[in-house]
């Protein structure tokens, strides 16, 4: 399992020359499918020019650098259907279906082998997250992704029974 936000700001290495070929500065994902789409990747040298790299195309996402077979499996940026942006979509308010705050979307945690989604990471903020830990909602839990915001398809009194458990749990 891994985080969204432990691999943005990890280079892109091209094991193919060995060259830092860009930077990850996004996580694109599709809500609908439950998986990774790509990710963002500002190239090395270039004036904020992104590329997407699949996640088909990834060879390994290590602790220390993301790794592809050559640079030309980076693609030209474009628009996917049902695509989110953590960059986006952080930070944006989940409530439950009958109006309770569960906090803000903080990151999305996948399964770095098949880039399934496997759930999200709400904050309470910082005083909230310290003294309960952060919690991860399934995506399963999601009844409506929102433009402004995630309604959580429970109520507050039933949402540890629907997949809502505490970061220190799992």
């Amino acid at each position: 399992m891994h985080k969204a936000r432990e691999i943005i700001g990890l280079p892109v290495v091209s094991l193919d020359t060995g060259e830092e070929i860009g930077v990850v500065t996004d996580l694109l994902w599709s809500h609908p499918e439950k998986k990774i789409i790509c990710l963002l990747v500002e190239e090395k040298g270039g004036i904020n020019h992104k590329r997407h790299l699949s996640f088909t195309n990834i060879n390994s996402i290590g602790k220390d650098a993301v790794t592809v077979s050559s640079a030309e499996v980076l693609e030209d940026e474009r628009e996917y259907v049902d695509a989110t942006s953590l960059n986006q979509k952080e930070g944006e308010l989940v409530l439950t279906q009958d109006g309770q705050n569960l906090g803000t979307l903080n990151d999305v945690i996948f399964d770095i082998n098949e880039g399934k989604l496997l759930g999200y990471e709400l904050s309470t903020g910082l005083v909230g997250d310290l003294l309960t830990g952060r919690m991860v909602m399934s995506p399963e839990m999601v009844a409506t992704w929102g433009k402004e915001a995630i309604i959580a398809g429970c109520t507050g009194t039933s949402r540890g029974d629907q997949g809502a458990v505490s970061d220190m749990q799992w």
